[in-house]
């Protein structure tokens, strides 16, 4: 029978020896490493039969090891046997899904056991391998008086001389591998001598610092104390300076903030006083608003009525909203009504009126109000746009059925005539533009002087 080959992965020596003597009893060649590294860097020039693989060492752990040696294609199929004193649920069941063939345990360990495992693997002691010899070479001396002795083939010795050198490398590498560590172990004590030395080096240093004389101790310290005073005191007086700055600073701007709001409060009540309806009149003689008797010159009470309502209308309109729509036309219907009952006759000249405003560009390319923050000096004014007013323009079916079911224009006593002025006749002044005039100041006139205005004429 052929020699097996075991390898045992442990750390600890005693167990090393232990498994060892256990296994004299079988065909087995046995090595032994000290770690996972030197495990794997022996599984890269030796293929044994079993490896008795430990859980907890040094280093990567029996688990980490198993993984490497079955995701190898070299060394997936050999057997792994977990040789641990761990035994929990999940470390068995961690260790079989992973392709561990048995695990026992290094507490109970029984030479039945082991034995048990394997004979699973074909690995017997060496009694029953010798008495299968013996029978087999029975075998062979009865069978070598009935046929002649066969020469072996010349290529097993190449075969062999190649295991050797294979070996060979092998124990090489590992004990490359071993020096490798030795003096990882040597530098490693190396560098913790220096840096011992050094310690004990500025250890000593101190101790001569604290030899020092109490005068020199003291006058240093001092001489810190007054430089750390002076360095406070000239922080503090910075910080005093800046304190008396800001408080000035923020009473000067207390004052301007108080006459800014002296100022916006006069201009607010001069805008009051001078503000004017939104519609305007274009006044005429009383005596031209005559009524049917012509030879009667006081103004009765419904025509005075009439002006009164008129000097208060909201006529008024937004950007982009119709001028002639049903709130301005139901404001022209009160109008004919108040006016046709104060007993006047002839036209009515209905006046559109549009304001400059502050325009921006909108995401659809379209032209809207600017925002109230944008500097009016950024604005596109409407009247840059050249755009063209046309009376008929603003002729809208509402307007023309208002123009059929009024009374005062059906019975012929009062006609309506519908111009536009464009921008042409402002009812408020604008402002002047300067770099801190914004849009909404200067929209807030130009949206008073979008109106309507109404002027009576005699015919």
């Amino acid at each position: 029978m052929n020699l097996g080959h075991a390898l045992i992965v442990d750390d600890s020596k005693t167990a090393q020896h232990l498994l060892k003597r256990m296994l004299q009893k079988y065909n087995l060649k046995i090595d032994a490493v000290s770690s996972a590294e030197e495990a794997l860097a022996y599984l890269s020039y030796n293929h044994p039969t079993v490896i008795f693989l430990d859980q907890q060492m040094k280093g990567m752990t029996g688990i980490e090891v198993l993984k490497m040696i079955k995701a190898n294609p070299h060394t997936a199929l050999i057997p792994v046997i977990m040789y641990t004193s761990q035994q929990d649920d999940l470390f068995v069941s961690q260790a079989t899904a992973l392709g561990a063939q048995d695990i026992l345990s290094k507490g109970a360990m029984q030479p039945s056991n082991l034995e048990r495992v394997l004979q699973v693997l074909n690995i017997r002691p060496i009694v029953e391998s010798n008495a299968e010899t013996a029978v087999k070479a029975g075998d062979s001396h009865i069978s070598s008086r009935r046929s002649v002795p066969v020469n072996l083939p010349a290529k097993e010795q190449p075969t062999q001389d190649l295991d050797k050198v294979r070996s060979q490398i092998g124990r090489l590498f590992e004990v490359h591998v071993v020096d490798i560590g030795t003096k990882i172990n040597n530098s490693t004590q190396f560098i913790v001598k220096r840096l011992s030395a050094s310690i004990e080096k500025n250890a000593s240093r101190e101790a001569i610092i604290g030899s020092a004389s109490l005068s020199m101790i003291k006058s240093a310290v001092n001489s810190i104390v007054a430089a750390e005073r002076e360095r406070i005191a000239f922080a503090f007086n910075l910080v005093l300076a800046a304190v008396v700055f800001g408080v000035a600073f923020f009473g000067y701007m207390l004052w301007q903030v108080q006459d800014d709001l002296k100022q916006i409060s006069q201009n607010y009540l001069t805008a009051s006083e001078a503000k004017k309806p939104a519609v305007t009149v274009m006044p005429t003689p009383v005596s031209q608003m005559r009524p049917e008797n012509e030879g009667d010159r006081t103004p009765n009470t419904a025509l005075l009525r009439a002006i009164g309502w008129l000097q208060n209308a909201d006529f008024q309109f937004n950007f982009g909203e119709s001028p002639l729509n049903d709130r301005q036309l139901s404001n022209l219907n009160r109008l004919l009504t108040i006016v046709a009952e104060a007993g006047y006759k002839g036209p009515l000249i209905v006046d559109i009126n549009f304001g400059n405003v502050c325009l921006e560009a909108s995401e659809e390319k379209t032209w809207r109000l600017a925002r109230n923050d944008m500097p009016a000096t950024a604005c596109k004014m409407l009247k840059d746009l050249n755009p063209k007013f046309t009376a008929t323009d603003y002729i809208t079916v509402p307007f023309q059925t208002f123009e059929k079911t009024a009374r005062p224009i059906q019975d012929g006593r009062i006609s309506l005539q519908l111009i536009t002025s464009g921008l042409n006749v402002p009812r408020v002044e604008y402002p002047l533009i300067t770099a801190s005039t914004t849009a909404g100041e200067w929209n807030s006139v130009a949206l008073r002087n979008n109106r309507i205005s109404i002027q009576f004429m005699n015919y």
